[in-house]
């Protein structure tokens, strides 16, 4: 869905008729996030444009529409030749749009007509969706392929060097003010995020990390919670001594997830936990507090910036410094991988039911139930995750206070 290839007439009335297909989502799917009624009121209002079809009110469109594949069997009209991820995207706003109007259409096109539709709309999704796993899978295999013989302490040895840097960074500047350079502050912190933020539980370092979710986070230095809105925060709380990564958007939090379909074949959703609180190391609130004061940070805007510091860091910036920030452990690394690493190293079998799901909870892990039954009858090792009986790189940098509980708190 490329909207620079449409000419400067179908680019003016795509930008106008996104606004109808808005306020149309916005009534009739109420459920959905705003993220998703903007997606899918673009990806109506260009398949509307392709099919020369921009002066239909909605309801037209959907009959016309459902019309062509009933009489077809064909999705070209609505996927038209576009990526799996937009075609999948362009069929969710076709199924949007026809959810509300099922009894107009029953009675347009005869209720059999109608479960035909389902079917047909619910077979292509199905086939949609698996080319794109498929797809993803492979990818994953790639980027991992070169990983099998990595494992966590591999990640806690480049964490370390790093460290060494922070330590030599902070002395520099106490003993000569130096003001240091930002992107290196920035990565390492990054650094810490995914391979330091850990804390005893039951004797065991359990470690949380997310996925990108970091990368919007803002600051929030207060004995009280941060606000409940859509951002999410670091929050440093003084007042109890216990500091927390606050998450209410990210792909498990917040909004509406589609859990089932039902008979007709259109998908049921169920709303996701609003917030989520995960423990934030000691450690990691001393850097990010010594970035805050080097810089002035302000805490209204994304705490990362890009590397020039004019503005936050996009999606395609945060994978360049991912790629960065991991290159001692392999190409292209992006945070699936860290977490594949981590969860491969851990010696599952050994572990208690509960504290199987205390370890996942602080990974945001969602398939476990999954992944855990294959990897616990592949284990052939007796290792346990127990404490090292040396120090692991990343305990010097965590002070002896730093045992915390309550780890998830879903609120």
């Amino acid at each position: 869905m490329k909207i620079r290839e449409l000419t400067l007439d179908q680019r003016q009335k795509f930008k106008a008729n996104c606004p109808i297909y808005l306020k149309f989502l916005k009534e009739k799917t109420p459920q959905l996030s705003a993220h998703s009624h903007n997606m899918y009121s673009r990806a109506l209002s260009y398949i509307a444009i392709e099919n020369m079809l921009i002066n239909k009110t909605p309801k037209e469109l959907c009959i016309e529409l459902t019309k062509d594949i009933l009489t077809t069997s064909d999705f070209q009209k609505i996927v038209g030749k576009d990526t799996t991820a937009n075609q999948n995207i362009r069929l969710a706003a076709f199924r949007n749009l026809v959810n509300p109007f099922k009894d107009e259409l029953q009675n347009e096109i005869s209720s059999t007509s109608y479960a035909t539709l389902s079917k047909l709309v619910s077979r292509k999704g199905t086939h949609i969706r698996k080319t794109i796993n498929d797809s993803k899978h492979q990818d994953l295999l790639s980027i991992t392929g070169d990983l099998s013989t990595r494992s966590w302490n591999d990640c806690q040895n480049i964490l370390l060097q790093f460290n060494k840097k922070y330590s030599i960074i902070v002395n520099r500047f106490l003993k000569t003010n130096e003001v240091p350079d930002y992107v290196t502050l920035r990565n390492i912190v990054i650094a810490n995020l995914y391979m330091n933020n850990f804390h005893k539980h039951e004797g065991m370092n359990v470690y949380t990390i997310l996925r990108n979710e970091y990368r919007t986070a803002h600051l929030w230095i207060n004995p009280n919670g941060p606000p409940q809105d859509k951002n999410n925060y670091f929050w440093i709380n003084f007042e109890k001594n216990k500091h927390f990564i606050v998450i209410q958007s990210s792909k498990t939090v917040g909004g509406v997830r589609k859990t089932t379909t039902n008979a007709e074949g259109f998908p049921q959703y169920h709303q996701q936990d609003k917030r989520r609180q995960f423990v934030l190391s000691p450690s990691i609130v001393n850097m990010l507090l010594f970035i805050k004061q080097i810089f002035n940070e302000r805490t209204d805007i994304p705490f990362f910036k890009n590397n020039t510091r004019d503005g936050p860091l996009t999606s395609q910036m945060w994978v360049r410094v991912m790629h960065k920030v991991f290159e001692d452990l392999g190409k292209d690394i992006v945070t699936t991988t860290i977490r594949k690493v981590y969860f491969n190293d851990i010696k599952w079998s050994k572990l208690t039911k509960e504290q199987r799901i205390y370890i996942c909870k602080n990974i945001d892990n969602v398939t476990a139930d999954r992944e855990l039954p294959r990897i616990m009858k592949n284990e052939t090792q007796s290792d346990n995750l127990e404490p090292p009986s040396e120090p692991s790189p990343s305990e010097p940098f965590v002070p002896e206070s730093s045992s915390q509980e309550d780890c998830v708190l879903v609120f």
